[in-house]
């Protein structure tokens, strides 16, 4: 309630809160709001004035209500493939959606109605959820932003992967905190899709690519369709602009410290090879390398010194057995391998 609102302004932000939580909130709670909304109104004359202005003001909205009662009854459970984590997300969703709604009372009753208030609704995302994946985990996950019968996007997360993902009315984002995620983005023209990363966005309509930040260079692979990318001016560098760089079929693009290298083509689906129990290298930096096979092991492969991080690693390795690629690693690499008591392996120049 707003703390410096007239006394009048105060009584109509209260009456619009229960108006709203009666029209939305699902099943008994939508009872309860207008059970206790009757009894408010019956209080006194300037709460039956509040109550009828509140309605006015609501009304005045027209359909907002079913829309924002589809996205508060929204199934969530269908979109996790692990079950508790669906819960948890399902309880993160409906105190969103709580704060949604007596943030909209709030503009409302203020007199925000003109203007303001609806701006403020069409700007609020109708879907947001986090998405964090375990060491040798995996997860697919499927938006709501389908048109039609069309199927919602599709993203496909790595081990130790984080993202958080929002889809508003106009467009839909993806800010991605480190990992690895294939994403094959629904069609829509209406609402583009954008993936902001260390260093980069990458925006789409349609199309299937993948992005890798393991801690070195931010790979971005394009298996079909277009996709680009604008690469962030490195810290410091004031007043330079984002460099825009388009990607299309078998194009791979590496960003690191502001700068991108030089498009190249390859076979950009072995960069989400991981999804059929793969890693494929292609002369990636062994620093880079150890990171992806990190995010399968237990104990991981240290690096020693930055020599050994700075040389390249090619070939295909199986995501389960991270033990063969120590054991074959001295056969192509001037390194020994150390085992240590806590089940790590420590690499050591020959």
């Amino acid at each position: 309630m707003a703390a410096g609102a007239p006394p009048r302004e105060r009584l109509i932000e209260r009456a619009l809160a229960l108006i709203v939580e009666g029209e939305i909130a699902p099943g008994e709670a939508a009872g309860r709001a207008r059970a206790l909304l009757d009894q408010w109104r019956s209080k006194s004359v300037e709460h039956a004035a509040a109550v009828q202005e509140a309605r006015e003001r609501w009304d005045a909205l027209g359909g907002m209500a079913s829309d924002l009662r589809a996205h508060f009854d929204e199934p969530e459970t269908t979109l996790m493939a692990n079950a508790a984590a669906a819960a948890a997300t399902a309880s993160t969703h409906r105190q969103q959606r709580r704060k949604m709604l007596l943030s909209f009372a709030a503009f409302l009753g203020t007199g925000l109605v003109a203007g303001r208030g609806v701006q403020w609704y069409w700007q609020q995302p109708v879907f947001r959820a986090a998405y964090e994946t375990r060491t040798a985990q995996m997860l697919k996950v499927t938006l709501t932003d389908g048109r039609g019968d069309s199927p919602g996007s599709q993203l496909d997360l790595a081990p130790q992967s984080a993202i958080d993902v929002a889809l508003y009315r106009q467009r839909r984002t993806v800010e991605m905190a480190h990992g690895e995620v294939r994403f094959e983005v629904a069609r829509d023209a209406d609402r583009p899709f954008e993936v902001r990363t260390r260093g980069a966005s990458i925006e789409v309509v349609g199309t299937a690519f993948t992005v890798r930040d393991r801690g070195g260079p931010v790979t971005v692979g394009v298996e079909h369709g277009h996709v680009r990318v604008r690469v962030s001016p490195r810290a410091g560098s004031a007043g330079a602009e984002a460099e825009v760089i388009d990607l299309r079929l078998g194009e791979l693009l590496e960003i690191q410290d502001g700068h991108a290298a030089a498009v190249r083509q390859t076979d950009t689906a072995a960069l989400s090879a991981w999804r059929n129990g793969w890693l494929v290298f292609e002369n990636t930096p062994l620093g880079d390398a150890l990171a992806a096979v990190n995010s399968y092991r237990a104990r991981p492969i240290v690096s020693t010194n930055s020599r050994i991080d700075a040389m390249r690693l090619s070939g295909r390795f199986r995501t389960n057995d991270s033990d063969g690629l120590v054991a074959v690693l001295p056969t192509i690499l001037p390194l020994a391998t150390e085992p240590r008591p806590d089940g790590s392996v420590a690499l050591k120049v020959r």
